[in-house]
């Protein structure tokens, strides 16, 4: 073999390699990433230099890579996988467990009130009193719209105090959820470290056909209003009916002396 074959074949060999190199690394650009992926990379970016929220994130991104090697749907876990870890507050300090769970609107665990496809994320904890400030946050991912997003608990109730909750909408599909945070009360502050959750949220249900012969369907005219009935015209000369009554033209009357 002279130097001229060895080199058309070396060059042969080099650009079927470049050739495949090419191909993989345009495999790789065009495949589209799907929802879960698009939502865990909003949620790293959204929880910056943040060491708690990157351990949330982290959390709720495992997650869901597990229900998506695992194909999991219509989860319906009302509560959190497990109870919070708690430091600095409860009943045997310094550690104690906190509760969080999430309602779904319209959902099998509880309907609320609130437009289909959110929920009501809240906590609990091992505290006697009443809350101060809240410092919790719910970090959230829709693995089937990509829907995402670290959302504080900073409702409050109709005394102005927070009410360790938040309406998040999510969207109907699988939401992975992570809770962390503090809260602020008289004699202590509650350190609450991660716990995750799955849920699913429903969409809105679909509205029952009206048949306006059935007569349990109610006034078809007003769907949810009182049947009506049509009663059929008196027929004057009908054997069983009363004759209505006869009128005649008859002159006024006239005093005596007028």
């Amino acid at each position: 073999m002279n130097g001229r074959t060895q080199t058309r074949r070396a060059a042969s060999i080099a650009a079927i390699t470049a050739a495949t190199i090419v191909g993989v690394a345009t495999a790789g650009a065009d495949a589209p990433k799907t929802p879960a992926e698009t939502g865990i990379e909003q949620l790293t970016q959204a929880a910056g230099d943040n060491p708690d929220a990157q351990a949330a994130v982290q959390a709720t991104a495992k997650s869901a890579q597990l229900i998506a090697a695992a194909k999991l749907q219509d989860i319906g876990f009302t509560p959190f996988s497990y109870m919070a870890p708690t430091l600095g507050c409860g009943h045997n300090m310094p550690f104690s467990l906190a509760a969080a769970n999430a309602i779904t609107a319209g959902g099998p665990d509880g309907a609320i009130a609130g437009p289909p496809g959110t929920m009501i994320v809240q906590a609990t904890v091992q505290q006697d009193g009443f809350p101060l400030a809240s410092g919790l946050s719910v970090a959230w991912l829709n693995v089937n719209n990509g829907r995402s997003g670290i959302t504080a608990l900073d409702d409050r109730t109709d005394y102005n105090l927070p009410s360790l909750s938040k309406t998040v909408d999510s969207g109907p599909g699988t939401v992975v959820a992570s809770l962390w945070g503090t809260i602020d009360y008289p004699a202590a502050r509650c350190v609450v470290l991660p716990t995750v959750g799955l849920f699913t949220v429903p969409d809105a249900p679909a509205a029952a056909p009206v048949n306006p012969g059935d007569p349990n369907q109610g006034n078809p005219v007003n769907p949810g209003g009182p049947v009506q009935t049509t009663t059929p015209p008196v027929n004057p000369g009908g054997p069983n009916q009363p004759a209505a009554p006869t009128t005649t033209n008859q002159p006024p009357l006239i005093a005596p002396g007028n």
